[in-house]
């Protein structure tokens, strides 16, 4: 399951960065929320639109770290990750980003149900 987990990671991550939103919507389920480093908790909807619009530009994520365990109703997958981006217009900045991402299987598929990104 381990393989599978990561997989599901680097496909977030390429998605992110290729800003295909019709992939990321396959990867998060339907009540997915994204709370960024600033605290305020993104509904899916609202993310994906900002990504489709150029509003958040991912242009590079660098991987570095990941830990996975089992929990109760799934798994939680952590990252560390340079990730470089435009937020809002904002210049192009490189963060190391933590993102925490519980994560469960859905009729067969595997879904993240959140992330929570803070900086390392």
């Amino acid at each position: 399951m381990e393989n599978e987990l990561m997989t599901l990671y680097q496909q977030y991550n390429q998605a992110m960065t290729t800003a295909d939103v019709d992939q990321l919507a396959q990867l998060l389920a339907p009540s997915f929320t994204l709370t960024h480093m600033t605290g305020y908790v993104q509904p899916r909807s609202e993310w994906l639109a900002q990504i489709k619009n150029g509003q958040m530009h991912y242009f590079k994520s660098e991987e570095q770290q990941v830990a996975i365990k089992a929990t109760a109703d799934g798994w939680q997958l952590t990252g560390q990750s340079l990730v470089t981006a435009s937020i809002h217009g904002s210049g192009r900045h490189a963060w190391p980003l933590n993102t925490v991402m519980p994560i469960k299987s859905i009729n067969g598929q595997l879904q993240i149900m959140q992330a929570i990104v803070t900086t390392y």
